[in-house]
């Protein structure tokens, strides 16, 4: 029997949608010296000016990137209760799941360290990718849903 580690992938994903969340948080801190916890959200708009462009504008993406990943997370998470409900086979929802956490962690990497537009485009297809094992996890559940 297969050990199901599917399940463990959200609250995985989870931790990979907040990491440039608590990147940027770091880059403002490092570079102006405080964190306004009152208002944190207000935080890098504010620390613009205190800040050097180049870091400003990578703390901007972690900002992208965290709410990308914030935007993504229940369809990945939806696909991967229904796969487990539906009783798509736990070897292939595990490779799946797997699947998409290291591409959400290459589709960081990608955004919170590229200013080049052929990186960004390929940060696309990554990020197509990770919709696509969502998707695919779907149809997987659909189709055995059929079958019952």
């Amino acid at each position: 029997m297969t050990v199901n580690y599917s399940l463990y992938s959200l609250p995985a994903a989870v931790l990979v949608a907040y990491y440039p969340y608590y990147y940027k948080g770091y880059l403002v801190a490092k570079q102006t010296g405080n964190w306004n916890n009152i208002s944190p959200r207000d935080n890098l708009n504010k620390a613009e000016r205190q800040m050097t462009q180049d870091i400003w504008r990578k703390a901007k993406r972690c900002e992208a990137a965290h709410q990308n990943g914030l935007e993504t997370f229940p369809i990945f998470a939806t696909a991967v209760i229904a796969a487990n409900i539906t009783g798509v086979p736990t070897s292939t929802v595990n490779a799946l799941s797997t699947s998409y956490i290291v591409s959400r962690i290459i589709y960081n990497s990608i955004y919170i360290n590229n200013e080049s537009t052929r990186l960004a485009n390929f940060r696309t297809l990554v990020w197509a990718a990770s919709m696509g094992i969502s998707f695919s996890l779907y149809i997987l559940a659909a189709r055995k849903s059929s079958h019952r």
